[in-house]
């Protein structure tokens, strides 16, 4: 029996499975995957094969990523050494709350170079915020802030203040010299230091 070339697994990092998703124009004879989320806006995503892939067919027309607007983003492919897989990632940071799309089209061979692949694929994804809630107690003297966050945030500032880890992804600061109506901008960052999520917050 002739063997299929297909998509074997979708390999995700710190995956969430969501319930199924649409989105406003789906390219002709593309099947809709489940929808995903990840808290992380660097994303890279791995795409896995069952057999080697011809690597001329991975291009930015064969593999390639939009916003939920369908305006292409700028990204980076890699094939693994061994041709069965294919990390994508954009040039720019995704951002907290949008919905994004993976399109793996049929344009993609086998190394045999006789087959194709059998099921183009639309695979959405959101982004979440890591930055979960953040909550203050005022006062004319001091203003409390708590801020939670998802498992992947390393630490907090606010107004470039490092906020002290509570445990349970809480991180706390209290303030001076602050009143009602005030913006401050709270950072929340990776074990790296990258910056994974810039807000404006108001204080009540």
């Amino acid at each position: 029996m002739k063997k299929s070339f297909m998509i074997f697994l979708l390999i995700f990092s710190a995956m969430i499975w969501v319930k199924p998703a649409q989105a406003a124009s789906i390219p002709n004879g593309f099947t809709t995957w489940s929808g995903m989320s990840t808290t992380d806006i660097h994303k890279t995503w791995l795409i896995k094969f069952n057999m080697p892939i011809d690597v001329n067919t991975i291009n930015d027309s064969n593999v390639y990523m939009t916003d939920d607007s369908n305006r292409a983003l700028s990204t980076v492919l890699t094939v693994s050494s061994d041709q069965t897989s294919v990390q994508i990632s954009a040039l720019s940071t995704f951002t907290p709350g949008s919905k994004y799309w993976i399109y793996i089209t049929g344009g993609i061979t086998a190394d045999n170079g006789k087959q194709k692949l059998s099921q183009p694929l639309a695979i959405p994804f959101t982004v979440t915020g890591p930055i979960s809630s953040v909550t203050d107690s005022y006062s004319s003297l001091i203003t409390s802030f708590t801020v939670e966050t998802q498992p992947n945030v390393y630490s907090v500032s606010i107004n470039q203040n490092n906020m002290l880890y509570e445990g349970n992804n809480t991180f706390s600061l209290a303030m001076t010299n602050l009143k009602q109506g005030n913006k401050v901008v709270i950072n929340a960052y990776d074990s790296a230091g990258r910056l994974l999520q810039s807000e404006s917050y108001t204080v009540n």
